[in-house]
């Protein structure tokens, strides 16, 4: 594809969001701007993805877009956010009207051959995965079309990657895992519509057409969750909160899903949260998993999103060999994927 739909996509980027970005590509390209970067690690995809990708490039009456939404709802469905990364984010202090995290390359960004290896134990990913592969899959129904192109875009800090699309009709963002918001990766998981998606340019509306047929007859919230707050008597949150986590339970939702949906219904009713870590020993590994804590009526309460439970507790009592506050002081060595 002609460099000129990546530079115009850069500067659509630019006029659109606020920050730094840069866009990470395959090597061998002769794009040489400061806002290019050339991945180290070879874009792959997983056998599974692959065999889906293999039944897409045979289907002819599919448009393209739609094959996208496809392949994106795949992703949602079989894979989860692996929040565990997060436990290893630095946080810098130096200054207080100015706190950073720094991410740590390690985890997913730059890897090697036995990281891939493991990861194929399970279904866990984070953003760089997700965006490599996702990248990696739609260019492979793009060969021999050069209208249009996949690549990574993610901003200069490495906090976050997600999938920029661009050519001449249009140019989207594609965000499984949208870090400020519930990911679709837990939404589509619950039925919901597709929240994270932005398109930058779409001058026929193709890309948002298809995005409106895949959106029909979805909500934006599980109804069950609305017609029980909407049944909420005397400012009974406790009630209301229990309900929701029996309703996820029933969804089979993953931790972190449980996490960041709770901690919305939470905050929606104007109480603050604070993140704890749970440790989880599996097969061969140790993690975490974040979990809430908030304070109501002179109680403490503790959302574990590993158990699917809520409960009354004292922070004093939690078990500091499972429950950690400040990860960045607690530092563990990850056995790698």
């Amino acid at each position: 594809m002609s460099d000129e739909y990546i530079k115009k996509f850069y500067n659509e980027v630019n006029e659109a969001l606020e920050g730094d970005y840069k866009i990470i590509l395959e090597p061998n390209r002769n794009l040489t701007d400061e806002w290019i970067e050339y991945d180290q690690v070879k874009w792959e995809l997983d056998e599974s993805l692959q065999k889906l990708v293999n039944t897409l490039l045979e289907e002819d009456t599919i448009d393209f877009e739609e094959k996208v939404l496809i392949i994106y709802k795949y992703i949602c469905l079989n894979y989860v956010y692996d929040d565990n990364v997060l436990y290893f984010f630095k946080k810098d202090s130096s200054d207080p009207n100015n706190i950073k995290y720094i991410a740590v390359d390690w985890y997913g960004r730059i890897i090697d051959k036995k990281w891939k290896e493991n990861r194929k134990n399970h279904n866990r990913r984070v953003c760089y995965e997700f965006a490599r592969f996702y990248a990696k899959a739609i260019n492979e129904m793009l060969i021999g079309n050069d209208n249009c192109e996949a690549f990574m875009l993610g901003d200069k800090e490495n906090l976050h990657y997600v999938v920029g699309l661009t050519g001449n009709e249009y140019s989207i963002i594609l965000d499984p895992d949208d870090f400020n918001n519930i990911k679709d990766l837990t939404r589509l998981k619950l039925g919901l519509a597709i929240n994270g998606i932005k398109i930058l340019r779409d001058n026929s509306g193709k890309f948002q057409k298809a995005v409106d047929k895949f959106n029909q007859d979805k909500k934006n919230e599980l109804p069950e969750v609305e017609k029980t707050r909407e049944n909420l008597k005397d400012g009974n949150f406790i009630e209301y909160f229990k309900s929701v986590v029996e309703i996820l339970k029933s969804y089979n939702i993953d931790s972190q899903g449980f996490y960041e949906y709770m901690k919305s219904i939470v905050e929606q009713e104007e109480i603050e949260t604070e993140k704890v870590w749970k440790k989880i020993n599996g097969d061969n590994e140790k993690r975490y998993a974040r979990c809430s804590i908030f304070n109501l009526d002179s109680k403490t309460y503790l959302l574990d999103s590993v158990d699917k439970t809520l409960s009354i507790i004292n922070n004093e009592n939690l078990d500091k060999d499972t429950f950690v506050f400040n990860p960045e002081e607690n530092e563990y060595p990850y056995y790698g994927g």
